[in-house]
């Protein structure tokens, strides 16, 4: 449930726009006049030193941890927040460019 208040989040976060004018010069947009919401939030990661490198390697370090815990308890690995579109691409990037693979084929 919580990926899928992200994603709503996210999607949000896109449409909503803040005029110039209730901003501080250093996020202004020149061209439009407005800014959306996830580019004001993109910012203000970047300004408190907050990369979206750093999120996602906080991310993995994370679930590392839950698969190490698993391992030890030796129980079944239930994996969590699969990204499913992502993985879907990495799945035919890989049949794509994997010589013993014809796609072509029924």
């Amino acid at each position: 449930m919580s990926e899928l208040l992200k994603k709503a989040e996210k999607v949000i976060q896109q449409c909503l726009f803040v005029p110039n004018e209730l901003l501080p010069e250093e996020y202004h947009n020149k061209k439009t006049g407005y800014v959306s919401l996830a580019k004001l939030e993109k910012k203000c990661d970047k300004r408190d030193g907050i990369t979206d490198h750093q999120k996602l390697k906080a991310e993995k370090l994370r679930r590392v941890g839950l698969y190490r815990e698993q391992m030890q308890s030796n129980d079944e690995i239930e994996y969590v927040d699969i990204n499913e579109h992502k993985l879907y691409t990495n799945q035919m990037n890989f049949a794509k460019y994997c010589p013993q693979i014809d796609l072509e084929e029924e």
